[in-house]
């Protein structure tokens, strides 16, 4: 028997296979100009501002500050007077590095009290600063107890979605007392999950002389996870040794921690893997009843268990200047051979949003009801999506990556609307079948995509109403 090669697939996985071990031994690719147009190092203290629109005024102008000063911001010097004159007035406010204690610190150091006593109600909380930075002493029964400071200033470290900026509280004895979160533009899901973990909870009791440091990263949000640990190794580089070296004989500077994945991640691979390969061998006989397990399993064991949410920007991370977990990257490499070989297995059974629209459609009381635009005009809208979201992601808005309502339906937080926008996907998929998937899926259209490049052919889409339930059934 001659055995049979499809060329088109081969080549199609061979150049996957190759961007794959290139990315693995050089690392992502340098994007240097992401991080200096959109990615900036800014927070609300220390962002430029517009103070005033381009908005018709009558004013009176100062003169130019007396030469030879500093001054801080708030203060002028009036030289010369300036008739009344009808002027445009407009322009930004740029802080320098030497302001000494003006506005941006004093709005800081405001923000940092009210954190503080927000979470040390019973303590005193005494705010300093050191030029152009701010720390806090902690007193508790009248005695000096503890010492915080943040990377509100020096922070170069980039997460998924740029700097997270977080709270250091150290202990007298040498050993950080507690580490906090601030804010930052990473996905608010992944942030969810990371606080709920008590990931934060690892870096008590660290010692603030030993390097190399070790704690757990959380799977599914471990560029975020390993980010923070880089960051509060940053800020005990840089910003640590100018505000408490008075207050310990220690080498702080030598402070080291690093968040790394556990060996979890292989078994968690290992049923994923076994996922996808129940979906492309087909010599195993997918029955109803099967089919009901794997959907259910999906659901409990990738959805709400590892909640580990996989996208399209998932491919785009190495070329974005960002490293993926080992775990990630052999993820993405199955989910992309699946669409190859696999007619997109990962649509039609790994990813668990899919499987929980599926279940709501199979036993829907409701009989399936048509839409308004055909399937093709559907598929346009998904294809529009997915490219607006590809060119944003791709010239450095980040943010772009957020859309996506995998964690969100999983995490189960009631206190995000997301939370209710995915339940309402899955609701809808009652009535109108599949509609997230079939016109809205970033990720879908992607794999979609892939699999009808390796078949050699442009799927033409019926123009007939969405009235159909798909073609792969789970249960």
């Amino acid at each position: 028997m001659k055995l049979k090669i499809d060329y088109r697939k081969t080549s199609i996985t061979l150049v996957i296979l190759s961007a794959f071990l290139y990315f693995a031994i050089e690392g992502p690719l340098e994007r240097n100009d992401l991080h200096q147009n959109i990615s900036t190092i800014e927070n609300e203290f220390f962002a430029p501002k517009l103070v005033t629109d381009f908005v018709k005024s009558t004013t009176k102008e100062s003169g130019l500050i007396s030469e030879g000063k500093s001054y801080v911001l708030g203060e002028y010097g009036l030289v010369r007077a300036i008739p009344k004159k009808v002027v445009k007035a407009s322009g930004m406010i740029s802080f320098s590095n030497n302001m000494g204690e003006s506005l941006h610190n004093k709005e800081w150091a405001e923000a940092m009290s009210k954190r503080l006593k927000a979470s040390h109600e019973d303590a005193e909380i005494v705010i300093k600063m050191q030029e152009e930075l701010c720390y806090a002493e902690i007193y508790q029964s009248g005695r000096l107890s503890s010492l915080y400071f943040e990377n509100m200033m020096h922070n170069t470290v980039q997460g998924f979605s740029g700097p997270i900026y977080m709270g250091m509280e150290t202990s007298l004895g040498g050993s950080l007392r507690e580490v906090s979160y601030i804010t930052s533009k990473e996905t608010e899901s992944y942030l969810r999950k990371i606080l709920r973990s008590g990931y934060l909870d690892q870096y008590q009791g660290l010692s603030l002389e030993e390097t190399a440091q070790t704690i757990d990263a959380i799977s599914g949000a471990t560029i975020t996870t390993r980010a923070m640990a880089e960051g509060v190794t940053e800020a005990f580089h840089t910003t640590a040794p100018q505000i408490l070296a008075s207050y310990y004989d220690k080498n702080i500077e030598a402070f080291s921690v690093k968040a790394e994945l556990t060996y979890w991640w292989i078994f968690n691979l290992f049923v994923i893997a076994c996922i996808f390969g129940y979906a492309m061998i087909p010599q195993i006989k997918k029955t109803k009843k099967n089919r009901l397990f794997v959907s259910l399993f999906t659901m409990a064991y990738i959805g709400f268990g590892m909640n580990s949410s996989f996208t399209y920007i998932t491919f785009l991370m190495p070329f974005m200047g960002t490293e993926l977990s080992l775990f990630l990257a052999l993820y993405a490499l199955l989910t992309l051979f699946s669409a190859i070989w696999g007619k997109n297995a990962y649509c039609s059974y790994v990813c668990p949003f899919g499987a929980a629209q599926m279940l709501t459609l199979k036993y829907s009381p409701f009989k399936s009801k048509k839409l308004i635009i055909t399937n093709k005009q559907a598929e346009y809208i998904r294809y529009a999506i997915t490219v607006v979201l590809f060119g944003g992601f791709v010239y450095g808005y980040k943010k772009f990556g957020n859309f996506e309502l995998f964690p969100d339906l999983f995490s189960m937080e009631l206190s995000s609307y997301w939370l209710y926008i995915s339940i309402a996907f899955v609701i809808i998929s009652m009535r109108f079948p599949m509609l997230w998937c079939r016109m809205a899926c970033p990720t879908g259209c992607v794999l979609d995509s892939l699999k009808m490049a390796s078949e050699g052919k442009l799927k033409k889409t019926k123009t007939k109403k969405i009235n159909q339930k798909p073609k792969v059934v789970r249960a």
